[in-house]
C-alpha cells in the first residue's frame, strides 16, 4: 500500500455509499501532484510573493519598500530563487529591472499560484460567522442598507442555521486595500477608482455630483450655475489619502469641462465636512444629491453640464478568496455592475 493510501485511507472523498472507490481520475490526480511537489520542496511561497513583487514594481528597490524589507535582503532573495530555477529572471540595469525570456516564462507559469492557493484555503475553510466590513467616510445610509440586505442575506444562507453577520466601522480608504489582504477586512465599502491590484469589487451606487454650499451661500440664489461662477469658488475637498483614486479623478474631470479648482482638503467625516462649508464664504464642495439629501445646513445645485463627473461606491475583497465569491454571487442576483 502506498503512503498516499495509507494517508488518505478508506475516506469518504474516495467512496461511493457502498464503500467502493468513487472516483480514480481524483486519486490519480493527488498521486501525480505529490509526485510534482517532491521536486518543488525547497520552494518557498515568499520568493514567489518577492519574485512578483519585483515585476510588478520595476525596480528592486521599490518592490523592497514595499514588501518592508531591506534591498540587499531582496536581492539576496532573487538571487537565491535563480540559482533554484538554474536560469537568470532579471536583466539589471541603472533605470531597474526587465524579464530574461527564461523570466517572462517562469512569470507565465507562478502568476496564478497565490490566487489558486487563496481559493483553495477559502474553499476548506469554514464560513465565518462574522463579516468585518470597512467604511470610508461620507457613504450615505442608502448604500450601507443595500450592503447590508445584499451581502448579510447571502452569508447568513452560506452560514446555515446559526446565521452569520456584517460587522461594518470606520476605515480610511487608503487603509482599507492592507486589512483586506491580511485579512482583517472581509470587504472594504470605498470610491472608485482603486488602484490597488489584487482586489475585486461591484459598483453598489453611481450618482452624478453636483455642487454642495451653505445656505446662505452667494450662489445658492443662482438660478443656474455657470462654469465662471465657479471659478470665484474653493473646493473642498478629500485629502487623498481618505479617497486614493478618486482624489485625483474628479478635479482632472473637471478641468477639462472648465473648472480649475483650487482645493482645500478635509478629512471625510461628515461633521467637519459640514463644519467647514459653514465657515467660509467662498467654499463649495461636490456631491451627489441623495447624499446630503435632508441636511438643512445644505443646499445642493447641479453643475453646469449633461456630463457630470460621478461618484460610485463599490465593495471590494481579495480576488480569489470567499467574499470575492460571495461578493460575484450577490453582484450577480441585485444587479451590481462587479469589476474583475
Amino acid at each position: 500500500m502506498s503512503v498516499l493510501h495509507e494517508r488518505i485511507g478508506p475516506s469518504a472523498l474516495y467512496q461511493t455509499e457502498s464503500g467502493h472507490a468513487r472516483d480514480d481520475s481524483m486519486r490519480t490526480a493527488a498521486r501525480r501532484a505529490a509526485g510534482h511537489a517532491e521536486h518543488v520542496d525547497d520552494f518557498d511561497m515568499r520568493h514567489l510573493r518577492y519574485f512578483l513583487t519585483v515585476v510588478r514594481a520595476g525596480t528592486v528597490s521599490a518592490a523592497a519598500q514595499e514588501l518592508r524589507i531591506s534591498q540587499p535582503s531582496l536581492s539576496q532573495q532573487i538571487k537565491r530563487l535563480e540559482r533554484r530555477v538554474g536560469a537568470p529572471l532579471f536583466i539589471r540595469s541603472s533605470r531597474g529591472v526587465e524579464l530574461t525570456a527564461g523570466g517572462r516564462a517562469f512569470l507565465r507559469e507562478i502568476q496564478t499560484i497565490p490566487g489558486q492557493l487563496r481559493s483553495a484555503i477559502a474553499a476548506a475553510a469554514p464560513t465565518p460567522r462574522v463579516w468585518p466590513v470597512g467604511v470610508c467616510g461620507g457613504v450615505p445610509t442608502e448604500v450601507l442598507a443595500e450592503v447590508q440586505n445584499g451581502l448579510g442575506g447571502e452569508a447568513a444562507d452560506a452560514a446555515g442555521p446559526t446565521g452569520a453577520e456584517l460587522r461594518m466601522r470606520h476605515i480610511g480608504a487608503a487603509d482599507q486595500p492592507e486589512l483586506l489582504h491580511h485579512g482583517e477586512l472581509a470587504f472594504g465599502i470605498v470610491r472608485l477608482p482603486v488602484t490597488t491590484p489584487g482586489l475585486v469589487g461591484a459598483v453598489v451606487w453611481d450618482e452624478p455630483l453636483g455642487v454642495v454650499m451653505r445656505p446662505d451661500h452667494q450662489l445658492a440664489g443662482r438660478p443656474r450655475l455657470t462654469w465662471d461662477d465657479l471659478a470665484t469658488q474653493r473646493l473642498l475637498w478629500y485629502d487623498e489619502g481618505c479617497a486614493p483614486g478618486y482624489a485625483e479623478t474628479i478635479p482632472a474631470q473637471l478641468a477639462v469641462l472648465g473648472w480649475r479648482a483650487e482645493l482645500h482638503p478635509v478629512d471625510d467625516q461628515q461633521a467637519l465636512f459640514v463644519h467647514t462649508l459653514q465657515t467660509a464664504c467662498d467654499l463649495v464642495a461636490l456631491r451627489p444629491r441623495l447624499s446630503v439629501q435632508g441636511e438643512a445646513q445644505l443646499h445642493w445645485r447641479p453643475l453646469p453640464t449633461a456630463a457630470a463627473p460621478r461618484e460610485r461606491l463599490a465593495v471590494t475583497a481579495l480576488a480569489g478568496g470567499r467574499a470575492a465569491l460571495l461578493l460575484a454571487q450577490v453582484a450577480a442576483r441585485r444587479g451590481w455592475t462587479y469589476l474583475a
